[in-house]
């Protein structure tokens, strides 16, 4: 994020706001072109990830592919691919370096995948787009307060997205029992779903391709041989919907003030009726599973997902914890009053979202229709797809010929001897496809999905596959366990 003095800073309605704004990290890794000393970065969304109404402007450079200098750190070139982020659609990836055929001429580039479900190409000394990208407007109606949307994003006109960026009826899932499809769609009915950026509402609005993508952080491969760029995409809704954040009473015992906080620190991940959501726990019944100490502990440290809470004060952690007691039936005869805390109006947010919420029918599968992963080669010469195919699958869908795919956390690999290797879904196997027909010819079921990319190496001239069970991810089994794989040793002459 650019200080005042700084290129950039004018994409910021409020520059001194702007100082005060987190987020825009590269959380997602870089790449290194190491012969022209250029390293890739993209950044994240600004912070506050929903609301974006103390933020107004384009807010660079979140949301952007940075081509820096490595020698004095300069700024080249960059992207910005999401103006205004109040969807938290950054780049979930390293980008890909890559080689590309231009009017006969090769063309070193970069490849940058995305949540969105497209993939945006560029060459690597200037910037300068290898496919035309168009500024089309979007909605920017919003009811909630301060929020001043952008008019416009950019869209690729090649390579089509990889996933869909719209979800109209003929799209509810419909291999469900019909009581079940009537929920899914009297929730789709109230939902805002006019476009893919359209602004996120108090009704709540669906967010397709969903939070963790479209592409996500596993990233792609690429195939120097072939061009082809292999991608795997996830299909999954999600709702995003936001409710009024109450202001800092003068006076508010420890129960009062414990909501609030929870609202401001916790609601985000594990939701109003504290039940969680997407990959966040369940807090129901926290309580009674870890003491105040235990719990102090969490907020103090953090663990897996959740961040250390250490910057928050001990009054309002011991509110917290008070909070979640009485939601699990601690009864409180006297609580004190809270003490009074100096209002931060910069941070006191008029609106908060209710959790990661997916779109899911009574059954727990995705209220959106088949398929819910896929694997897809592109070439990169055109901007073509040259094949598309489903990846994973339920086995209690599978058992009625139904090859649904699965949400996938984990990228692929590809071989010089044909073969594309991926593991990520949610059904515990790895895969193995010819690289240039899609062809699924290998699978083996592993201990625990996969949701991490394969590593090929090779030892005296033996070549290995291995990959990290660590599952967990979707409710599924957790392991700590690395099954490598290699073919059958040369027989000695």
């Amino acid at each position: 994020i650019p200080t005042e003095n700084e290129p950039g800073i004018e994409t910021w309605e409020d520059p001194k706001g702007a100082q005060k704004i987190g987020g825009a990290n590269n959380w997602s890794g870089m790449t290194l072109d190491e012969k022209r000393g250029i390293l890739f970065a993209p950044t994240g969304s600004s912070s506050f990830d929903f609301y974006g109404g103390k933020r107004k402007g384009s807010n660079l450079y979140a949301n952007s592919l940075l081509a820096l200098d490595v020698n004095t750190g300069k700024l080249k070139w960059y992207f910005q691919s999401v103006h205004h982020d109040m969807w938290d659609r950054d780049f979930p990836a390293p980008p890909a370096l890559v080689t590309v055929t231009r009017e006969g001429k090769q063309v070193d580039a970069v490849a940058q995948t995305s949540k969105t479900g497209f993939i945006w190409v560029f060459d690597r000394e200037t910037g300068r787009s290898l496919f035309p990208i168009e500024e089309k407007p979007v909605p920017t109606d919003t009811k909630l307060a301060g929020e001043k949307p952008w008019p416009t994003q950019p869209i690729p006109t090649k390579p089509a997205p990889l996933v869909r960026q719209a979800f109209p009826e003929s799209e509810l899932n419909d291999i469900v029992p019909d009581s079940s499809y009537q929920k899914i769609k009297k929730t789709w009915s109230g939902l805002r779903k006019d476009h893919m950026y359209a602004p996120p509402s108090k009704e709540g609005t669906l967010i397709l391709p969903g939070y963790d993508g479209g592409a996500e952080w596993g990233g792609p491969a690429y195939d120097p041989e072939t061009n082809l760029f292999y991608v795997n995409t996830s299909e999954m809704a999600w709702i995003l919907k936001m409710v009024d954040r109450p202001l800092t009473p003068k006076k508010e015992n420890y129960l009062q003030a414990g909501e609030r906080l929870y609202g401001d620190h916790c609601m985000g991940c594990h939701g109003v009726e504290q039940k969680g959501g997407g990959n966040y726990p369940s807090l129901v019944n926290v309580t009674k599973k870890y003491d105040e100490p235990g719990i102090m502990a969490l907020l103090n440290s953090g663990r897996r997902m959740m961040p250390s809470f250490r910057q928050i004060k001990a009054e309002e952690k011991t509110a917290i914890v008070q909070f979640l007691q009485s939601k699990d039936g601690t009864k409180f005869e006297d609580i004190a009053t809270f003490p009074p805390q100096p209002i931060d109006t910069f941070r006191a947010l008029p609106y908060g979202m209710t959790g990661y919420i997916k779109f899911l029918t009574p059954e727990g599968y995705p209220a959106i229709r088949p398929p819910w992963g896929n694997l897809t080669a592109v070439d990169l010469n055109t901007g073509d797809v040259v094949w598309k195919t489903v990846l994973g699958d339920y086995p209690a869908l599978a058992a009625k010929g139904i090859h649904s795919g699965t949400e996938n956390y984990g990228g692929p690999v590809v071989t010089a001897g044909g073969l594309v290797f991926i593991a990520a879904t949610r059904d515990a196997k790895i895969r193995a496809f010819n690289k240039r027909t899609g062809k699924e010819l290998w699978s083996h079921d592993l201990p625990a999905p996969g949701f991490a990319t394969p590593a090929v190496y090779s030892v005296h001239g033996r070549q290995f596959l291995v990959i990290a069970c660590g599952g967990g991810k979707l409710g599924t089994k957790s392991s700590d366990r690395y099954i490598a794989f290699a073919l059958p040793e040369k027989s000695k002459p």
